[in-house]
Order: C-alpha cells, then sequence, then structure tokens
C-alpha cells in the first residue's frame, strides 16, 4: 500500500496519528474536531490550494446513490485497513519566507458516502476546538513559519478493529497568514479513506482463499513497487500489508497471519 505522505521535513518524523501532531498526547476519539469548521474555510479560500494530497494508493468513484452523500467524482484514495495504523500525507508549496501556516485532517465524523458506514478511530494528536491558544488545526497548534517549519506531513490514523467497510470523504486542509499583508489563505483537498479488512484483496469483507489466487501474482518481490504482468492493480496495492510500497514475503506472512485469524 502506498502511504498518504505529509512528511514533516522537520526530522522528517511521521506524526504518529493515530492522527499526529508533534510531541501530542494521544487522547480519546471524542476529542477530534465535530465537523471539521473553521473560520478559515469560509473567509479565505485560495485557489489554487498550497496544499497536495500524496501518496495514495489509487482514485475511485465510489456510488454515493444509496446515502445522498456529494458526489465529488473521482478522487485520490488511501486504504484504512482495520486494527492498524495508516498513513495519510500531503504536501505543501507555493508560500513564500514568513508565511504562518497550520495543517487539518478534518470530517472524520462524517458517515461513509456508500452504505452509511462509522469510521471507528484513535487519533493521537490533541485536537484542540477552542480556546486559547485557537484550535482549528492540529499541526502544530499555533502555527509554523514558512522557511523553517515542515513542508510535508504524515497523519498516522489508527482504524478501530470495528470500523464500517466503507469510502470516507475527509479533507487535508492548510490555512494561515500571509506575511506581507497580513491576509488569511485556506486551501484544501478532498480524498476518501476506504476502510478495509487486511488481506481482503477482493474486497468482500473476507480474508480467504479467493484472496489467496491474487496475492501470489502480486508478489514481485522486495523493492518492486509496480504490479507484475497479469497482477492486479487493485490486488497489488491492497497485498502492500506493511505499508512499503511492494508485495513480498514480508507481506505474504503479515495475510497469512490474518487469514488464520478468520
Amino acid at each position: 500500500m502506498r502511504r498518504l505522505t505529509f512528511l514533516p521535513v522537520v526530522l522528517l518524523l511521521t506524526l504518529p496519528v493515530a492522527l499526529a501532531v508533534l510531541l501530542c498526547t494521544t487522547q480519546d476519539a471524542w476529542a477530534a474536531p465535530a465537523w471539521g469548521g473553521n473560520c478559515l474555510s469560509c473567509h479565505a479560500q485560495m485557489d489554487p490550494s498550497p496544499l497536495v494530497v500524496t501518496h495514495h494508493d489509487f482514485l475511485a468513484d465510489p456510488n454515493e446513490s444509496a446515502t445522498g452523500a456529494p458526489d465529488r467524482g473521482t478522487l485520490k484514495v488511501f486504504y484504512g485497513f482495520r486494527g492498524r495504523t495508516n498513513r495519510l500525507q500531503a504536501q505543501i508549496a507555493g508560500l513564500v519566507p514568513d508565511d504562518t501556516y497550520a495543517v487539518e485532517l478534518t470530517r472524520l465524523r462524517y458517515r461513509g458516502v456508500v452504505s452509511n458506514g462509522t469510521l471507528a478511530y484513535f487519533p493521537d494528536c490533541s485536537w484542540p476546538e477552542w480556546g486559547e491558544p485557537a484550535g482549528y488545526y492540529t499541526d502544530p497548534v499555533i502555527s509554523y513559519v514558512w522557511g523553517a517549519g515542515p513542508t510535508a506531513f504524515t497523519f498516522n490514523l489508527e482504524v478501530e478493529p470495528n470500523a464500517a467497510r466503507d469510502y470516507y470523504d475527509l479533507v487535508l486542509a492548510v490555512g494561515g497568514k500571509f506575511a506581507d499583508d497580513g491576509s488569511l489563505f485556506y486551501g484544501e483537498e478532498h480524498f476518501y479513506l476506504q476502510v478495509l479488512i487486511a488481506g481482503d484483496l477482493n474486497n468482500d469483507g473476507h480474508n480467504n482463499t479467493a484472496d489467496v489466487v491474487l496475492l501470489a501474482p502480486a508478489l514481485g518481490g522486495p523493492d518492486i513497487t509496480t504490479p507484475p504482468p497479469g497482477c492486479n492493480p487493485l490486488a497489488f496495492s491492497r497485498g502492500d500489508l506493511d505499508d512499503d510500497e511492494d508485495v513480498d514475503l514480508a507481506d505474504f506472512a503479515q495475510f497469512q497471519t490474518a487469514f488464520t485469524r478468520q
């Protein structure tokens, strides 16, 4: 599975999320932003957005007809395996020295767009919603300064074992202030988190012999980051269970463990 990467340039830290902020303490799920709203999203939108979601697993346009969720067309998708920590990544560009900015991951409490599922998860940051300092954003609590702060971020979302299999419409956003005139800016990108069972390569809700058939041609070996000939591309991306962008014996070992637990 490829990673959604917000790789903080600062120490290249993977912010442990089950949704992380630098040096934050893990909180209960109720501490997450309720609906992902903030003032900048209405009053300071910037086009094009300085933030881009990166290292997604694939693209998808799920069918929202049963739920009435907004049809956003084809979006980037990250896999969220049940009971595992899953990386969501993004990159910021286009700011100038002394601009201030902060990053946010939102919409975690929205229902799934296909079957109205509920995303059960563990956040690993403080998720401040109100109070001082203002807490609309998760990394950092106040802001970074362009030229000194990170330009890439990794949020690690730990999906609980009972999370419903579905597509969840989430948003990675950046907001801040331009140094030259003091004006505010905001940019965002919607993407989907697809909750899956680890090893369920055909996404039928089971890890069984049908998945073994799909996994075999996906085993390209270490450092082979593209699907081998004859391999289903979705099976290849879903077979990368250790999240190192290839499918090898390490992934097969994890597949066996998941298989025997069914």
